[in-house]
């Protein structure tokens, strides 16, 4: 059986909006730099919603990130209808595997992995419709890279 830790899981999930609002504040550099409106005067409703988008963010992460997860998922239902046989495999498996590449430096390289695969295309699909210049793709790459690569290591690590 796959023991996540929820509690990790839970404050994983403020790290996109701890960043944001660091990276986004009107006094930041970057906003400065990039010419594009920083985070301000947002509503509880708002906050709310970034944190529902933040939670599937790093729920999204947690099969990317944690190999083991997609190996149990596998044998999910073989396991649910109670074959007997899929648990053992599953429970071998896990007692030899559970912490192979569980440490916060492969986080790290997924991080990054994921930050160009989603950040690149959707930043920039963005940034060509809207026409916006180059540097707006760098300061938001800039924004994914930094939230990925936390992100990741730390669901390496303690999920």
């Amino acid at each position: 059986m796959m023991n996540l830790n929820y509690t990790a899981f839970f404050l994983i999930s403020f790290i996109p909006l701890i960043i944001a609002a660091i990276w986004y504040n009107p006094k930041s550099p970057i906003v400065k730099w990039a010419g594009i409106e920083g985070l301000s005067g947002l509503k509880w409703w708002q906050v709310l919603l970034a944190f529902g988008l933040s939670f599937t963010l790093v729920y999204g992460y947690i099969n990317l990130v944690i190999h083991q997860v997609g190996f149990y998922e596998l044998f999910f239902t073989d396991i649910m209808l109670g074959k007997v046989e899929s648990q053992q495999v599953v429970d071998e498996f896990l007692a030899k595997y559970r912490h192979k590449h569980r440490h916060f430096g492969h986080g790290v390289f997924h991080g990054v992995i994921n930050a160009f695969v989603f950040g690149i295309p959707f930043v920039g699909f963005h940034a060509f419709v809207e026409k916006k210049p180059m540097r707006y793709v760098w300061a938001h790459l800039g924004y994914w890279l930094v939230t990925s690569i936390l992100i990741s290591a730390f669901i390496s690590e303690f999920v």
